[in-house]
């Protein structure tokens, strides 16, 4: 008799360096936009940032503003409304919003299935940076938990934009996460935040099932690239074997701009430049993921 193939457990991946400049927000937007569409797999982007750049990046100021209004951002998730004070929590928690009540929909192909979802990020997100009291917190850390583990049944992939730090909100997202892709440019102190990130994973007592790593190299020069740096991260013992093969090249398309709001891949007459690109990547992240 055939047995059933194994349920393979939606990836919660954060992407995240400890130093910030690396192109992490230009990874979430780009790369898994991509992803959702090449792999045709149902992605959630989660702005984890407070200075919510994704969002930013990807959805219309009046759009936000809207959203913002009714309570549908990354804020709704962690309490149940606002609290009376920045420096305070909301001392009643109830169980975490559905999917639905928070998430925007960005994309989705014509038979409605799959789609690509939001949780639009919050500046007030802040406020978790400015509470001392760990243990006041410890409510909020589970209702974001108990939110995406409740939203990893009706996606294949979870995406957390995460903020460059070592914050409550970093332990948060780690502890969330199956994977953690850090973004890398070519320079040496970019390589310093992966290993202090490493550090941090392996030795924050929170972090009980630690995620797996996955470099990806980003802001590669097309010409008059030294590749010093490049070779001494392949060929290190630790994070060579880690080091996805394809790197993420400079491009002037995947620059965020004014007059510009959205993704690269979706840019008239301009995403061919950066498509063949980010597709090798997304089929060498699809694998190691374990989406393909």
């Amino acid at each position: 008799m055939a047995t059933k193939p194994k349920k393979i457990e939606t990836p919660v991946v954060a992407v995240l360096n400890m130093k910030g400049g690396v192109g992490k927000t230009t990874i979430s937007a780009h790369v898994f936009r991509h992803l959702y569409s090449h792999l045709k797999k149902r992605v959630l982007l989660v702005d984890f940032d407070p200075q919510f750049n994704l969002t930013q990046a990807i959805m219309p100021q009046l759009s936000y503003e809207k959203h913002k209004a009714a309570g549908r951002t990354i804020l709704s998730v962690m309490e149940d409304s606002s609290a009376p004070s920045i420096f305070k929590v909301n001392s009643n928690l109830g169980p975490p919003p559905g999917l639905d009540s928070v998430a925007v929909r960005l994309r989705h192909f014509k038979n409605n299935s799959p789609d690509l979802l939001l949780v639009p990020g919050d500046f007030d997100m802040v406020k978790y940076s400015m509470i001392g009291d760990g243990k006041i917190l410890e409510p909020v850390k589970a209702r974001f938990l108990q939110f995406i583990e409740n939203s990893r049944a009706d996606r294949d992939l979870i995406c957390i934009d995460c903020n460059p730090s070592s914050s409550f909100m970093t332990i948060c997202a780690l502890q969330a996460a199956t994977h953690v892709v850090v973004p890398v440019r070519p320079d040496r102190y970019s390589i310093l935040g992966l290993k202090m990130l490493n550090r941090f994973i392996s030795e924050v007592p929170q972090i009980t099932k630690k995620p797996e790593l996955i470099v990806l190299l980003n802001g590669i020069k097309p010409s008059g690239y030294d590749p010093a740096v490049e070779n001494a991260l392949r060929s290190d013992p630790e994070f060579g074997p880690i080091t996805l093969a394809k790197s993420l090249k400079i491009s002037k398309v995947l620059e965020a701009t004014v007059g510009y709001t959205g993704f690269a891949t979706d840019k008239e007459g301009q995403a061919w430049r950066v498509t063949p690109n980010i597709s090798a990547i997304v089929d060498e992240l699809g694998v190691a993921l374990g989406l393909t």
